[in-house]
């Protein structure tokens, strides 16, 4: 009774105080709150009428477009309006949600007319109420019988609450409105309970949203298990990975995928693991995943999270770490020399073709370049360019380099397993240079490779499908070596499905000064210094060197007179005496017939250097040094047979003295004589 007389002597004071306020008067603010003046103050100026409330509503095309774009307000708050209601309602009250411009979105019970769905509620429509003023004041109230600016709403009670965002901004409103007589005065403090989990559910949603916007960027497919292995979550990139249609959400994962004997005790055990390369095998027994797999321990939930990367993108992604990519391309090939230009030719006609490319050429002459041109001219252009250097690779390593191991193949192997080089140039290109040095035991892997495009990791049994485009390179005569038994005659012709022979500098005479002066500009450059040009003198040293080295040896030849030369030109002092005197050394000719002497004395010795030497009259450090110079392997003539008629053993090649007399054959010795002693002497 006390709290009825209370109230209603409240609302006698009130009134009062709001009929002296629509009548001009002064206001007693002792009675009429500071933020319930200022209401009443803004809804004078905007010429409110206080006996008639000028209501204002959405279309409903207007209340379906405000409604999609805060669904996110909506679902935060949906489950709590819900029991906040549940509590109020034999109170005769109403609970309503708005936005943050006062639009109405829900209200309950949905038929009330205190605070239908819709409405707008501004003070410029309604006056002082509690939504419209607490968007206002940006601050928890409570509207008090007439304190209300229209009478209309004199009989109730309005409590309101902003909903603030993360970053503390005003995103929409919560108020309870009752009438006076079953008004609780602990309300409020319901209302700002209500308020906070609301905003609790904002902040947990607007994180899952961004986990889950996180999760759909992300490049890897994402699993979430609970503690029994119940799939609790699946991103966009698993499903596809898993050939997936509908979420499996709740669905046991291995009721979705077979895990191979390596991984399935781990998952079982709640172990953590990571990187484990790895075949995930699908439930209808007809499709594989390969995959790369990490998993980790959620220990809040006692369940794990499953990352799942696709292994052809993990393989290129390799690659592209380790530098394996081809940077160069038929542009970048210079030179007008009519040999270089017809090779030019093939293989820009083979470029766009699967064809094995065999390049045949001395070192130095640009065979990667060429092999990296071809790859760029390819359809296979944005794949993995891997470049395998057989010659350079241990001999006990060579097999798992590769064609890759299984966990614990061997000792030392790795615990998940490695790729090898054929696997990380899947749907690209692998280019095998210097093939002729590759272990006949290699070589018969490699056989079975080129032949069926399949790989098996050592140690494993699984039969892995490539597709890749391979390119060789050799600086051998790999016939000869066939006859000698060093390289497998099968793989071999495997190999020389599209042989193209890379020229020798000394065969590209008129791109010598082409070169040279591109490689001079580049050093010149890196050494800071002002240089121009070359000299006459020196650019006739440069062409009349026989190039051992080739292109490689130009190049480094003109780094070192890029530091020596003093002036603005390169003179035939910035340039090594090896350049200079094998200039002087004797014209093409008999550069070109030295070479050919020194091949035919290895020919008719078979390979033996003691019985060339004899036959030479050379000491052996000028033999040697003079076979590096044009490319001369000795032991690619060993074993080689040579029957009395003077016919060497390496069929479809011709012989280079075949054909001359015994006059031609003693006048070229001599002229290999004269060499010599213009050289310091045999």
């Amino acid at each position: 009774m006390q709290h009825g007389a209370a109230m209603r002597e409240r609302k006698e004071r009130i009134f009062a105080e709001w009929k002296k306020f629509q009548n001009g008067g002064e206001v007693d603010l002792s009675v009429i709150r500071d933020f319930v003046y200022r209401s009443w103050l803004r809804c004078r100026e905007l010429g409110v009428d206080p006996f008639r409330v000028r209501c204002r509503e959405l279309s409903p095309a207007e209340l379906a477009g405000e409604m999609e774009r805060h669904a996110f307000l909506l679902e935060s708050s949906k489950s709590i309006m819900d029991q906040v209601y549940s509590l109020i309602s034999d109170s005769h009250s109403t609970i309503s949600l708005a936005t943050r411009e006062g639009v109405i979105l829900r209200s309950l019970p949905a038929d009330s007319a205190v605070s239908a769905r819709g409405r707008i509620s501004r003070e410029e429509y309604i006056g002082t109420v509690g939504l419209a003023t607490c968007l206002e004041e940006k601050k928890q109230l409570e509207i008090f019988a007439a304190e209300h600016y229209c009478t209309e709403n004199h009989d109730f009670v309005c409590s309101a609450a902003p909903i603030h965002d993360r970053s503390g901004e005003v995103v929409g409103v919560l108020g309870i409105t009752s009438p006076c007589e079953t008004f609780h005065p602990h309300t409020g403090g319901m209302l700002g309970a209500a308020v906070y989990a609301v905003m609790e559910q904002l902040g947990l949603r607007e994180l899952l949203g961004e986990q889950k916007a996180l999760l759909e960027l992300m490049d890897e497919g994402v699993i979430t298990l609970d503690a029994g292995g119940a799939i609790r979550l699946i991103n966009a990139k698993a499903m596809r990975m898993l050939h997936l249609r509908d979420t499996p959400a709740g669905v046991n994962i291995a009721a979705v995928i077979r895990f191979s004997r390596a991984v399935a005790p781990l998952l079982e055990a709640g172990k953590a693991f990571h990187d484990v390369d790895t075949t995930l095998m699908l439930e209808d027994g007809a499709r594989s995943v390969p995959c790369v797999l990490s998993a980790a321990v959620n220990h809040s939930t006692g369940g794990m999270i499953l990352t799942l990367r696709e292994t052809g993108r993990m393989r290129e992604f390799a690659t592209r770490l380790v530098g394996a990519k081809a940077a160069f391309s038929f542009s970048d090939i210079m030179g007008t020399s009519p040999r270089l230009l017809e090779a030019l030719r093939k293989a820009r006609k083979i470029a766009e073709s699967d064809t094995t490319v065999l390049l045949l050429g001395e070192s130095g002459t640009g065979k990667e370049l060429f092999a990296q041109s071809l790859h760029n001219a390819s359809p296979r252009r944005r794949k993995p360019f891997v470049v395998v250097n057989c010659g350079a690779l241990p001999r006990e390593l060579i097999q798992s380099e590769l064609f890759g191991y299984t966990e614990g193949s061997f000792t030392g192997a790795s615990r998940q397993g490695k790729p090898g080089k054929f696997e990380l140039a899947d749907g690209g290109t692998i280019f095998l240079d210097e093939i002729g040095e590759m272990p006949l035991d290699v070589q018969v892997n490699l056989l079975r490779l080129l032949q069926n495009r399949e790989v098996v990791r050592i140690g494993g049994q699984r039969v892995r499908r490539v597709d890749i485009r391979i390119i060789a390179a050799t600086n051998r005569d790999l016939r000869r070596a066939v006859q000698s038994r060093a390289f497998r005659e099968d793989l071999y012709y495997r190999l020389n499905v599209f042989p193209l022979r890379i020229p020798p500098l000394r065969e590209r005479r008129g791109d010598i000064a082409l070169l040279a002066r591109h490689f001079m500009r580049k050093f010149a450059r890196q050494a800071g210094n002002a240089l121009k040009d070359i000299s006459e003198e020196a650019l006739r040293a440069l062409e009349g060197y026989i190039w051992p080295g080739n292109i490689r040896e130009l190049e480094n030849v003109m780094e070192r007179a890029a530091y020596m030369a003093g002036g603005e030109q390169v003179t035939l002092e910035d340039l090594p005496e090896s350049v200079t005197e094998g200039a002087r050394g004797g014209s093409d000719a008999e550069g070109g017939g030295e070479e050919a002497v020194l091949r035919e004395a290895l020919r008719a010795s078979r390979g033996h250097v003691k019985h060339a030497l004899g036959m030479l009259g050379m000491s052996r450090s000028t033999f040697y040094y003079k076979c590096r110079r044009y490319g001369i392997r000795t032991g690619d003539f060993r074993c080689s047979p040579a029957g009395p008629d003077g016919e060497g053993g390496n069929p479809g090649r011709e012989n280079p003295l075949a054909g001359l007399n015994a006059e031609e054959l003693q006048a070229l010795a001599d002229l290999a004589r004269r060499m010599c002693r213009k050289n310091g002497g045999c």
